[in-house]
């Protein structure tokens, strides 16, 4: 049974998308993160969330390149 996932997993699904699908040549957007969340870990999100999470991720010190 498929169970929705809670929405304080929003950053590592974020963390595992940028892992998965972008290097330094290829770069995703704010809306193709939104995208990849909606379709495989079926969070319904907004790019200002997203945006958010990112910046969250810089805090703690990982480079991210947008």
């Amino acid at each position: 049974m498929y169970t929705i996932p809670p929405k304080k997993m929003i950053i590592m699904n974020i963390l595992d998308i940028l892992r998965k699908y972008s290097d330094a040549e290829h770069r995703l957007t704010q809306q193709e993160i939104v995208e990849k969340l909606r379709n495989e870990y079926l969070m319904e999100v907004d790019r200002k969330t997203v945006k958010r999470n990112l910046v969250n991720l810089l805090d703690m010190g990982l480079e991210i390149d947008y």
